[in-house]
């Protein structure tokens, strides 16, 4: 080392900054995923698709929405399970508890989600929606708001979920 100079390696850089490149590498994922599908074979990532951006229906960007409201609380998930050090079981337990705490953040959404937002479902789909429900007897849609939106069976909301994959 020439006099006068700083030595800038610290002890463990080169490690550190290895977990990082991996945690780059890392991606979680929330929504609907193609395996999800209505019992007639219906699509509920398309449905969701169809919700979130319209289409039959006015946009009610449920996905969006909770990204924009709780992107925060998720990035203080990840820094503070970091905070126990920056290593490959921590970055994929930070990603993995993202998961499920976005998932459950999304399903809040929708249930709380005002129905004239932006506006009411029309009064056909409130008809079909409270005949299904009438007929339903004891399924899960059984005493359903037919006013309610984005919601008819449950099911599109049982299939929000997450993955947590390596980019490559």
């Amino acid at each position: 080392m020439l006099a006068g100079t700083v030595d800038l390696r610290l002890p463990g850089l080169t490690k550190l900054l290895g977990s990082l490149k991996g945690a780059c590498k890392v991606e979680t994922h929330v929504g609907i995923f193609e395996e999800a599908s209505y019992p007639d074979g219906t699509s509920v990532a398309y449905v969701g698709y169809l919700n979130e951006y319209g289409g039959h229906n006015p946009p009610r960007p449920f996905l969006r929405r909770t990204q924009e409201k709780k992107f925060n609380k998720w990035l203080g998930i990840y820094t503070n399970v970091l905070r126990g050090g920056i290593t490959a079981a921590n970055i994929d337990k930070a990603h993995n508890q993202i998961g499920i705490v976005a998932s459950q953040d999304v399903k809040i959404t929708i249930k709380q989600w005002n129905p004239s937002d932006p506006r009411m479902n029309k009064p056909a789909t409130i008809r079909a929606k409270a005949r299904k429900s009438a007929g339903a007897k004891g399924k899960n849609q059984a005493g359903n708001d037919p006013t309610r939106v984005l919601h008819d069976t449950g099911i599109m909301i049982n299939s929000i979920t997450y993955k947590v994959e390596q980019k490559k």
